[in-house]
This record gives structure tokens, C-alpha cells and sequence, in this order.
């Protein structure tokens, strides 16, 4: 029997990423660095831009591809004013999430993957911590896929908000 796995994950990514482009299209200049409920909480700009390179990571973890570079803090960070600029960001890094499973159908999904750096825990500073843990590829998979549909809820919702303000 072929692995059920890998095809789910392309669909569900596919869709996904379908509908995070759908939240970001068409939005206006001024309507990427709102944040609905104030400094507390992100904008369309910093969830699409968090997202992406959070995915691309999960998912290169999963396969068991090379990490890419990261700078997790700095992507809170972020203010966009060109809607176009933040579509183009979502489609190139769809397309790198895209070819990260495209060659994934011998995955072994028990496999333990390297250790991965992440934040582990926000310093007394404020700075994050790194941490480091190995996950099993399974995990990474799932953890990619459940964090983008999170997101991408998000961005839906603060989308609604700015039409409905």
C-alpha cells in the first residue's frame, strides 16, 4: 500500500496556502500593519510573513532537507506597505513549501530528525532563548501544517475585521 502521508500533506498544503493567498489578495496598503486588537496582537503583514518561513521550516524538517535561514524574532517585526511586495513573498515561499514535499513520497515519517534550534522560551530580557530538540518527521509534518491552518484562520479573521471596521 502507498503511504497515505505525503499525498494528504500536499493536499492540505496546497489548500492552505490557497487560502492564505485569498486572505492577502486584494488587500490595501493600509490594512497590512493593523493589528485589530491593538500592539498585543499581529497584523496580516507579520502572520503571512511568520507563517511562511515557519512552514518552510517545519516542512524542510520533516523531509529531512537542509534548514533555511531564519530570524523567527525579526518576523514579528515586520511593517509592509507594498500589498503586492507581501503577495509576491507568499507565492515564492509557497512554491519553496510546494518543492519541499513535491520529492517527499519515500519519507520515512518515524524517522527522529536533527536537532532543531528553535525558541524555547522568551528570556527575562524579552530575547528568546534557543532551545534545541529532535523531533520525529511525523511530528514536524503535522506541527507544519496544523500551525499554517492557525494562521491562516488568523489572517482570515483580521482581514474580516479591517472590511467590518
Amino acid at each position: 500500500m502507498t503511504d497515505p502521508i505525503t499525498p494528504s500533506a500536499r493536499y492540505v498544503l496546497k489548500e492552505s496556502l490557497g487560502e492564505l493567498r485569498a486572505a492577502v489578495e486584494g488587500v490595501p496598503a493600509e490594512a497590512l500593519n493593523w493589528r485589530p486588537g491593538g500592539e498585543e496582537t499581529n497584523s496580516i503583514a507579520v502572520l503571512a510573513t511568520h507563517v511562511m518561513h515557519s512552514t518552510r521550516s517545519w516542512l524542510a524538517i520533516a523531509v529531512g532537507a537542509p534548514l533555511p535561514e531564519r530570524d523567527r524574532p525579526s518576523e514579528f517585526l515586520v511593517t509592509e506597505d507594498d500589498p503586492l511586495a507581501l503577495l509576491r513573498l507568499v507565492d515564492e515561499m509557497s512554491a519553496q513549501c510546494t518543492v519541499l514535499l513535491r520529492d517527499a513520497d519515500d519519507v520515512d515519517w518515524s524517522a527522529t530528525r536533527g536537532t532543531h534550534a528553535r525558541p524555547a522560551k522568551k528570556a527575562g530580557d524579552g530575547s528568546w532563548q534557543p532551545g534545541q530538540e529532535e523531533v520525529p518527521a511525523a511530528y514536524a509534518i503535522l506541527h507544519a501544517l496544523e500551525h499554517l491552518g492557525q494562521h491562516v484562520a488568523h489572517c482570515s479573521l483580521t482581514r474580516q475585521l479591517w472590511e467590518n471596521r
